[in-house]
Formats: C-alpha cells, structure tokens, sequence
C-alpha cells in the first residue's frame, strides 16, 4: 500500500545579494513556481569587499492526514516494511544545473508561514517565512534560533530550528535523510522513515522538514546554481 501527502506549504529562504548593496534576509518567495536550492561563492560582493557567499534553504511541511486516518489499522510504523520518502521533481528550466552534490533534510523543530511572495529576480516581496523570521504568534516575528534556518540540535530541545537526533524507548536515532545527486537533474527522493514515524507517533512536531546542501557542498569554495524542484 502507498500513501500519498502532497505539500501543504512550501518556500525557501535566502540570503541572496541584491545589486551588491543589500542581502534579501527579509525577502518572501512562499508562491514562486519553484523551490530554487542554490549556494554562490564569490560571485557578488556586498558593498564590495571580502568572501560573500550566498545561500538558499527549502522549506516544505506535508500533510499527513491520510497516514493518520490508517493508524491502528492499514498502516503500521511499527512495521521494518514502513518506509517513508520526500519526493519532490526536477525542473527543466534552461540554467545550467550544478552535479555531484549532497542534499540534507531534517525535521523541522519550528512552525513557518509560507508566505505570500513572487519575486525571485530582485526579492522585493518583504514577509515571512525568510531568512532570518520564521512566522508572525499574535503579532510579533519568531525568529530563526541561527539564521537560515540552521541551528540544528536534539528532539525536545526548545532552542534549535531543526532536528538532528534523539533518543525514544532508549535507543539513539538520527533523524535527517540524505541524497546524493551525482549528475543533478535527478529527482529528489530522500528517505524519512524515522522522521516520519516518530511524527506520527506524536515523539516529534509536525512542522515540515529543511532541506539543504550537506555539510562541506554547503560551505566549500565553490557554486552551486541552480538546483530547482517542483
């Protein structure tokens, strides 16, 4: 059997340099067609001095009713055949596509807004969910423990924006999910399985999951422009 949960809110965030003057930190792209994963060295100067690097992360959160509905009956995350995966589809755009890279998603430990923005050329379109906010609680801006989405730490930790490990029952789990894509007009397809189960076993939040470079892809001396899902 296989279930199906589509997005229900999706964006990514960005710290991008716009004309060499200013980051777009506080830039919304929560209704752009694509998801744009991308990392740039060296390739524009704020206000013109020193190693500017430029990144994006995505954001994406699934509605997990279905699986919900068939707990205790069809569906057992108890199961070594339970497997659960984050599809998302490559978009043929024109640009060049970066290859031999590693892509990372977590849990995420906080609720985002998708947001209501379009512009993706000059990140014009100032809301929430962004770089450096992650929602609006009755009237005032949550931010981001580390900007970008990107302080990552154990499950139950109220100070981290994304989950890495934790332990259920006594034993030690991590969480995230990896993909390599060797020549990068692949697909994304990562496996979530302890994520998930440990969702809808009500051991973590139900807030969607960061995806992102892995590791060195994300801090090396090299760009990577531009990975687009859909």
């Amino acid at each position: 059997m296989k279930i199906f949960c589509t997005a229900s809110d999706d964006t990514y965030i960005t710290n991008k340099i716009i004309d060499e003057r200013l980051r777009s930190t506080d830039a919304n792209v929560g209704k752009a067609g694509t998801l744009d994963l991308f990392k740039l060295y060296d390739e524009n100067q704020l206000n013109g001095t020193g190693s500017q690097d430029e990144i994006s992360r995505l954001l994406v959160k699934f509605d997990l009713t279905k699986a919900r509905d068939l707990m205790g009956s069809k569906l057992n995350i108890n199961s070594s055949k339970f497997s659960a995966k984050i599809k998302l589809f490559d978009v043929r755009s024109g640009h060049a596509t970066p290859s031999g890279f590693t892509v990372i998603a977590h849990p995420l430990s906080r609720s985002f807004f998708e947001g209501i923005g379009k512009d993706v050329s000059g990140f014009k379109d100032l809301s929430v969910a962004n770089f450096l906010t992650a929602s609006i609680v009755n009237g005032s801006p949550s931010t981001w423990f580390k900007s970008g989405a990107n302080e990552e730490g154990s499950m139950n930790s109220n100070d981290i924006d994304i989950i890495g490990s934790g332990t259920i029952k006594s034993v030690d789990y991590f969480f995230y999910g990896t993909q390599h894509f060797k020549t990068g007009d692949e697909d994304l397809s990562i496996d979530v399985s302890r994520a998930v189960s440990g969702t809808l076993a009500n051991k973590l939040p139900d807030l969607g999951f960061r995806i992102a470079f892995s590791g060195s892809d994300e801090t090396d001396k090299k760009s990577r422009f531009v990975k687009r899902f859909a």
